[in-house]
């Protein structure tokens, strides 16, 4: 796996970034909450204002040819922020693990009341080879002594599951689904599991944990086969390519006391 070099005059004291924010209409779903998908628009608007605000994010990246991916996200919900609350989303990078680059999200209510925790893990990619590269050279300089941590270490891989599925449906791929980079967007991902559930499964209380796995990116008409599986503890969606490959998988279960 290759390294990088980053230019150490760019490179600032990492502190966390935080923006205020006002839940729009758009960003709720039935239940007049933020809904998942919204969740993770929050957290990968301000994850690229950040990088880029430290010297690595959309600017550095276009100019060596790579591109970050996000490939695991641990969300743990206390509380749904409603239509028109205001909120506000900190977050900051942790030390890398190998090949991923770690970063956190705190959701809080205007009050201060924390609504949502999460953590991600990061790859960032060649667009040539669409290699990973070690990210530890880009942190090397930056101290991130005292500035915390959001949840406890990084999200989790989700193991496949043996036993017959309660449900499938297949999803394609459509032109809205897209990011800038041809790729269907996290987001949509999300979307495609809630799409897995009806109505009255959906709870309108927090106290949950949700976990997803990017593990393939899906193209314009991509077709995906989505199966369902339910435990006493947790439901899962896994997504699979026409030719078999594992897309994502995603998981959700409610937080113990």
């Amino acid at each position: 796996m290759e390294q990088i070099v980053i230019n150490e005059e760019s490179m600032k004291q990492v502190s966390r970034y935080t923006t205020e924010h006002t839940v729009m209409y758009s960003e709720t779903d039935a239940r007049g909450v933020l809904s998942l998908p919204s969740f993770f628009a929050l957290f990968q608007e301000a994850a690229l204002l950040h990088a880029e605000e430290l010297g690595f994010g959309e600017t550095y990246s276009k100019q060596e040819n790579l591109m970050w991916v996000l490939s695991r996200l641990l969300l743990e919900i206390d509380a749904f922020p409603k239509h028109r609350d205001r909120i506000r989303l900190s977050t900051w990078p942790k030390q890398p693990q190998g090949p991923f680059a770690i970063r956190d999200y705190i959701l809080e209510s205007e009050e201060g009341t924390v609504c949502a925790r999460a953590t991600s893990s990061w790859l960032l990619l060649k667009l040539d080879t669409m290699r990973p590269i070690r990210p530890q050279t880009i942190f090397a300089n930056l101290s991130m002594e005292g500035i915390g941590l959001a949840v406890e270490g990084t999200a989790p891989k989700i193991s496949e599951i043996d036993n017959d599925s309660k449900q499938e449906m297949e999803v394609t791929a459509r032109y809205s689904d897209l990011d800038q980079n041809n790729h269907v967007n996290n987001t949509r991902y999300v979307r495609w599991f809630l799409d897995c559930y009806t109505p009255e499964e959906i709870t309108t209380s927090g106290n949950l944990h949700f976990a997803i796995n990017y593990l393939q990116a899906a193209s314009y008409s991509d077709k995906l086969l989505l199966r369902r599986y339910d435990t006493e503890s947790d439901s899962s969606v896994y997504g699979y390519l026409e030719d078999g490959t594992p897309s994502f998988s995603a998981r959700i279960e409610r937080k113990s006391d």
